[in-house]
Parts: structure tokens; sequence; C-alpha cells
């Protein structure tokens, strides 16, 4: 069973039993972490869980950013999956998915990345946290030449870690694509978690989750079971 502290000093705890057991204590403190996954892996409802049981531990503060999804739409999901992040004051939700047409027509001086950055700097000037996460990357749909897209998803990384964050990432690209075809993110994360849907003849689909990158961690880099009960994560050995 995790513990109410955490495990491991500078270290931040998922709080999801049998997670932290694999990750040496928990995820180390100032990395930026993918999560990496197709839609309905629960990428979003993990994080979530990681952020609201934070709160409820250790009194962590955090800010969850979404590109994509509504505020409203949100906090529907995490309610009727008995994660109460509506009420937890430790947790601040900044819905930029109204201003996706602002983003994607920023100019050369304003790139996309840029406004993200201002808007969460603003955010930090009035409410200290210490754990972000962007849901998602995918949206930011960054353009331009390769040397751009380069120069733009190591400025936002390099960002991240200047202002000493703890960050989750949210990416829909295969986590074998991001390694093989060298995507940036792939290389400049300290972590890359990947969730995933598995079934076999005899039984129903089932989540997977695994750990395929953890800096400073010797992890295993197996695929595990990911369940979701009375609103908690539980990750066991796989059963296929």
């Amino acid at each position: 069973m995790v513990s109410d502290t955490k495990a491991v000093a500078d270290r931040i705890s998922t709080y999801i039993e049998g997670l932290d057991e694999l990750l040496g204590g928990g995820i180390p403190a100032g990395s930026v972490i993918l999560v990496s996954g197709y839609p309905g892996t629960m990428k979003s409802s993990l994080i979530f869980s990681i952020l609201h049981q934070n709160s409820v531990h250790r009194g962590a503060r955090s800010v969850y950013v979404s590109l994509e999804q509504s505020g409203e739409s949100l906090l529907r999901q995490m309610n009727s999956m008995h994660i109460d992040v509506e009420h937890d004051n430790n947790i601040r939700i900044i819905d930029l998915s109204s201003l996706r047409e602002e983003l994607e027509a920023a100019t050369f001086d304003e790139t996309l990345i840029s406004v993200l950055k201002e808007y969460v700097n603003d955010t930090l000037r009035e409410f200290k946290f210490d754990i972000f996460a962007l849901d998602s990357l995918d949206v930011l749909e960054i353009e331009g030449s390769s040397h751009s897209r380069r120069s733009q998803i190591f400025f936002l990384f390099e960002w991240l870690r200047g202002l000493g964050l703890t960050s989750f990432i949210v990416s829909e690209t295969n986590p074998d694509e991001l390694l093989e075809k060298g995507y940036e993110e792939g290389y400049l994360s300290d972590g890359i978690i990947q969730l995933t849907l598995g079934s076999s003849e005899n039984e129903a689909v089932h989540r997977k989750i695994r750990c395929i990158k953890m800096r400073n961690t010797r992890h295993e880099t197996s695929f595990f079971s990911l369940r979701f009960d009375e609103g908690r994560f539980i990750v066991t050995q796989s059963i296929g």
C-alpha cells in the first residue's frame, strides 16, 4: 500500500498502488513526463488522480491546462469517476479550449508555445504551484520546418524545467514512433509512461501501463495491468 507521505526524498508520489513501487518511490521531482496513449486509455484521468491525491495527502498545488476538452467537461468526467477535483482548491484548471483559434493563428513572433507560456506565467504569479499538466501536446499542432519544431519543443521543455515544476504532458503519439522517428519530445522528456488497451480471446478489453523511460530511476519496462475502482487506480502484474 502506498504511504501517505513521499516514499523517497525528491520524488513525487503518484499515490497509485503498485506504480510508485515500480518507480523507486515515485517520479523524480522537477521531471517532465510524457503520458502517452490513444484516446480512451484514461490518460487525463490518471493525471487528475495524481494531482488530486497529492493535494489530499500533502497539500500540493497543481495546474491543469486543457487545450481541447472544456473545463466543464473535465469536471463532469472526473465527478463521474469519483475524483472530486471540483472542490479541490489546490487544483487550478486553465481552460484554453476556446482559445484554440488564437493559438492556431499565432504569428511568427508570437508562437503557439509562447501564448501558452504567457497564460501559465500569469497563473504562477498569483497561484504558486509545483505540479503542471498539459493536455495535450498534439493540439498545439506546431507547424513550420523541422528545425522550427525542434526549437519550439526544446523551448517548451526547458522552460518547464526552469520553473522547477514536475510536469505531465499528454501525447497521443505512439511511444515507439516517438523514439524510432526521432520526435524531439521522446528524447527531451525525462520519462515516458504509456497507457494502452489490451485483450485476449477469453477476456474483455483491459488497460495496461508501462514505464518506457524514467531518468534517475531503476524501473520495470514491462506492461502491467491498470485497474480503476472506486475513484482510485491500481497497478498489478499483467495478466496477458
